[in-house]
């Protein structure tokens, strides 16, 4: 299955890997099933504008034949004609895009936790059902014989009637879970239903009515039962996911709640104080401090103080401390050593944090900003397409990521596609000046420069060209596209 708009292939529905330059070749070849394709014709497509060696077409096409493996009749997908080119052999069959979803290996149960109803009808108290949902999400995640899907692709349905084929046919899952969630004074009512995705039968269906302090716990059972249903008892009752350390008071998880969806808004002013506000009452809760570290993180972005960075190190040390085996907190302490530029020790984090919680979208974003920083962007772009299949609807921040990916391979107009996903900060504003200067757009790249300079009066070319690069051809694509825009000096 190749998607050349989204830049994946699959067998069976488990990625392939293969890089850019292979997949632009691919999606040439298989555009003219049979036809011969000239040398120029292939070159042309993989390497637009730019004179090289034939021995690169080479290097590509060998790549390719041994990440399709023999073809169904033992000889080659793609054939060299003699003194010509290639051709692909193989049938080619169109499919449409919808009517395939983020489907797993077979024989692992897949499912997808849609966002509960807040049934209360306060709109003030959205963030809760919503905490609640994705805190629910991440215990099942730690069950290693569930796929779950992540929150941003689940959190789609936010519908009052839920549409089960729908939701089967674009999250491609077996199980479906839904619920409602309502605060009534001290205490906390959630229902819950297991639904068969396919048939749309319900499967199992609970109320739980409980005091607010036991929220945690009810978390770990309604997880738990949730994976006897899907697993079976035996895999739910032992010891294949790891516990993570709970807050010990509800108001400190009510703050951290708030904080969490203000945080994922891009509203990091309303976000950090909600945080320091969760620690002050739960000093032990890990997580709060690790979220709170990449808070300070983001305004780090905004005021460029290095007591900042200093500060948001000292809480991921503090949440490392409390709880090594949170990956999230591993995520944290990443992020802030890149923008330390202490990018070794920032990598070992972060492939820590990848093998706590390999199914993080959040995480595997925050890495491959790591390795764009360290000019492995071809690596980072992959990582972010592995990540997309798992959840095709990531948080707004994925798409700046993916748009640096892209600009530093040179693919400006897909940077610029990418980055108008990206949100309204500065700094993507900045980024799409840089990519539509290289492409020579000068009014365009002036007019994001205008919008850069609108959200942040202080921006100078020194100052966002302060990128806390480890590889200096890299940073050097950004900073000549900065200084091309007309950013002041």
């Amino acid at each position: 299955m190749l998607d050349p708009d989204m830049g994946t292939l699959l067998r069976d529905q488990i990625p392939i890997t293969v890089g850019h330059r292979g997949l632009t070749l691919l999606a040439a070849l298989t555009a003219r099933p049979g036809e011969i394709l000239t040398k120029a014709e292939l070159m042309d497509a993989a390497w637009p504008g730019t004179a090289v060696e034939e021995g690169n077409l080479t290097v590509q096409i060998a790549t390719l034949r041994k990440a399709l493996g023999p073809a169904d009749n033992g000889g080659e997908w793609i054939a060299t004609v003699p003194r010509l080119g290639y051709r692909f052999t193989g049938t080619v069959e169109p499919v449409a895009s919808a009517s395939y979803g983020a489907i797993p290996p077979p024989g692992k149960p897949s499912i997808a936790v849609l966002p509960f109803v807040n049934s209360g009808g306060d709109p003030d108290q959205q963030y809760l059902s919503d905490g609640i949902t994705e805190d629910i999400i991440t215990e099942l995640a730690r069950f290693r014989s569930l796929l779950v899907i992540a929150r941003n692709s689940s959190f789609q349905f936010r519908h009052p009637a839920l549409d089960t084929a729908e939701a089967h046919r674009k999250l491609g899952v077996r199980y479906l879970v839904a619920g409602s969630i309502r605060k009534l004074g001290d205490r906390i009512r959630i229902t819950t239903q297991l639904i068969d995705a396919a048939t749309g039968t319900h499967l199992w269906a609970q109320r739980y009515d409980r005091a607010l302090n036991d929220i945690f716990a009810l978390q770990d059972e309604v997880a738990a039962l949730i994976a006897s249903m899907v697993e079976g008892q035996a895999e739910a009752d032992s010891a294949s996911r790891s516990r993570r350390k709970r807050p010990t008071d509800w108001d400190a998880y009510d703050y951290y709640l708030q904080g969490r969806a203000h945080f994922y808004r891009y509203e990091l002013d309303k976000s950090e104080p909600l945080f320091a506000r969760c620690i002050k009452l739960d000093p032990a809760f890990a997580q709060g401090h690790a979220f709170l570290a990449q808070a300070l993180v983001g305004r780090f972005w905004y005021d460029n103080d290095l007591r900042t960075l200093q500060k948001a190190w000292d809480v991921a040390r503090t949440a490392l401390a409390l709880d090594r085996s949170d990956g999230v907190c591993h995520q944290s302490m990443g992020l802030v050593l890149t923008h330390m530029r202490q990018h070794s020790d920032a990598g070992v984090h972060f492939e820590r944090a990848r093998s706590l919680n390999p199914l993080d979208v959040n995480i595997a974003g925050d890495y491959a900003s790591w390795l764009n920083y360290g000019g492995r962007a071809e690596t980072a772009l992959n990582v972010l397409e592995t990540a997309l299949l798992r959840d095709p609807v990531p948080p707004m921040w994925f798409w700046e990521v993916k748009g640096s990916s892209l600009f530093l391979l040179g693919r400006y107009s897909e940077a610029v596609a990418s980055y108008q996903n990206a949100g309204d900060q500065f700094f993507v504003h900045a980024f799409l000046a840089a990519s539509y200067a290289h492409l020579g757009e000068t009014e365009k790249a002036r007019a994001e420069v205008e919008e850069a300079l609108t959200r942040k009066h202080d921006l100078t070319l020194r100052l966002i060209s302060n990128l806390p690069f480890a590889d200096h051809v890299a940073l050097g694509l950004f900073t000549s596209g900065f200084r091309k825009a007309g950013f002041p000096a």
